[in-house]
């Protein structure tokens, strides 16, 4: 059976190595260090979930899901935010206009494959 496909976006590389540390085992990993990279990636590739960070130069990961949300190839993919913001505001925000979960920094990979197990299983 084909492994489930990730695409994770984080602007710091050590995040990014970490995710494809813990997941390519389990999963097929790919790791963008910007939105507008992965936003490429996805239109040609597709993926089965996104894990995005929120507070990224350039692209935000607000702009990056919104992107996402419009696109017809790629608007349904489940996004799972990682983020060290521990707004509540905003956390509401964007679960309202998208976003399927969020996970808060510092990463704990438990939490991480339940939730990343949870979005696929509702797929």
């Amino acid at each position: 059976m084909d492994k489930h496909k990730i695409v994770a976006v984080d602007d710091t590389s050590f995040i990014c190595e970490t995710l494809a540390a813990w997941l390519k085992s389990s999963y097929d990993i790919k790791t963008f260090l910007s939105g507008q990279e992965a936003l490429r990636y996805l239109e040609e590739h597709g993926a089965d979930l996104i894990l995005l960070d929120y507070d990224m130069p350039v692209m935000t990961g607000y702009e990056v899901l919104m992107s996402i949300r419009t696109s017809k190839r790629i608007g349904k993919i489940p996004v799972i935010f990682l983020t060290g913001v521990t707004n509540e505001r905003m956390e509401a925000e964007m679960l309202e206009r998208g976003a399927n979960d969020f996970i808060r920094k510092p990463l704990d990979i438990t939490t991480l494959r339940e939730r990343i197990g949870k979005q696929l299983a509702a797929t």
